[in-house]
């Protein structure tokens, strides 16, 4: 009887042997869907306008402006290499930017910044 009451005092579950990660379904799939919009042959109206912003502001930068909203002008993927940048933490070099485009961001869902020094 008291072995019998031993054995029940003990735990009963035994620890999970670890198992090896899996993949996510997703990630084990091609790559169907993609964030970015299709490749176009030229800009939309929106690329344009904060590209040329963009270029006329900061002389001599090289600037690309992609729309990855699907079209529709509220998401924009935007890179910008400029010599003034030089010496300036990635959030000034940003905070440069977003000052110069801050009309255009407030009509933007969202927008995806890279910038650098040559």
């Amino acid at each position: 009887m008291l072995a019998r009451t031993l054995l029940r005092s003990r735990p009963t579950t035994l620890a999970a042997r670890p198992q090896p990660l899996r993949p996510s379904l997703v990630s084990s799939f091609p790559r169907f869907i993609s964030s970015t919009a299709p490749l176009r042959d030229s800009a939309t109206e929106g690329e344009e306008a904060l590209r040329k912003k963009l270029a006329e502001s900061l002389e001599g930068a090289k600037v690309q402006v992609q729309d990855v909203s699907g079209g529709c002008g509220t998401f924009y993927a935007i890179s910008v290499e400029h010599e003034s940048f030089k010496g300036l933490s990635m959030i000034k070099q940003h905070r440069i930017v977003n000052e110069l485009l801050k009309d255009d961001i407030k009509g933007m869902h969202g927008l995806q910044l890279k910038t650098k020094a040559p």
